[in-house]
């Protein structure tokens, strides 16, 4: 026999005048206009051969049909809500995380902050946080998504968007140029000042401590172990840090948001650098306009 009930969100309908009173009370709680919602009503009630409301004064008086229906209704209701919720589970389960990299764990232009606001928008996005001092190869699976400071992106595989700009500068402890003063000006070797690199950073200077990543240099800088580089917006927000010198000619370096063909593939992984891209932007802005 065929089923005349078609339409299993009428019963959204059904159960909001059922709890709200009124057709104009459950349209406003729905969402959608009154006429709608009548009309829905009478769409369910001729499928179902019944009379569910009796129009008063006050506005709609479910029938004795109606009430007897309603525990059906509402387990149709808790049927529908635990469906949803599973196969938002399943779609977690399935889709593995967005894996962003960047060079030290400030992860540059808040995108900390811009991921907050896009998991509160899509609850079920999950991500995986990188830090790694070599550059990840995001052609190789790596990462899916970059942040990286550098003046231009050399591999042309790559889908990058530049979303802002700072510079670079030397940087002292506030009690190491009390005690040793800072450098005047850039120059090749700094010396007598013992200056922090990174260990991948070739150099002539004699005078050097190297450190695995930027947070071990940010560290080497506030204990006093020397002077080191760090970008503007790292350096001049630590009020433990003095500038040694303005930054020097050309020191000016990008930001980039990266990702791979591969990795755009993904539809979430599109998503979040479009809605990313304009926020880490606009962050660079606050922080350095």
């Amino acid at each position: 026999m065929q089923n005349r009930f078609k339409d299993w969100g009428d019963i959204r309908i059904f159960l909001a005048v059922m709890r709200e009173g009124s057709t104009l009370a459950a349209s406003r709680v729905l969402g959608i206009n009154q006429t709608t919602v009548a009309r829905r009503l009478d769409v369910l009630e001729q499928a179902l051969g019944l009379c569910l409301f009796e129009k008063t004064t006050r506005g709609a008086r479910p029938t004795d049909a109606a009430r007897r229906l309603l525990p059906r209704a509402e387990a149709l209701e808790s049927a529908a809500l635990t469906l949803e919720g599973e196969a938002l589970a399943e779609q977690t389960r399935a889709r593995p995380p967005i894996r962003i990299t960047a060079f030290d764990h400030g992860m540059f232009g808040n995108i900390g902050q811009v991921v907050a606001e896009y998991v509160d928008e899509n609850p079920g996005a999950t991500f995986e946080f990188v830090a790694a001092e070599r550059i990840l190869d995001l052609s190789q699976g790596d990462a899916d998504v970059a942040l990286r400071l550098t003046p231009q992106i050399t591999d042309d595989r790559l889908i990058a968007r530049k979303v802002g700009e700072t510079c670079w500068t030397y940087y002292a402890s506030r009690s190491y140029a009390d005690k040793y003063g800072t450098p005047d000006v850039y120059t090749d070797d700094m010396e007598p000042h013992r200056v922090i690199l990174l260990n991948h950073v070739a150099t002539q200077r004699r005078n050097v401590l190297r450190c695995a990543g930027a947070d071990e240099i940010r560290l080497a800088i506030r204990t006093g172990q020397g002077v080191g580089p760090l970008p503007v917006f790292d350096g001049d927000r630590d009020p433990d840090l003095v500038r040694c010198f303005d930054p020097p000619e050309g020191s000016e370096l990008p930001l980039w948001l990266v990702t791979s063909p591969e990795a755009r593939k993904r539809p979430e992984v599109r998503r979040f650098t479009a809605f990313a891209a304009p926020r880490i932007a606009k962050n660079i802005h606050k922080v350095f306009g």
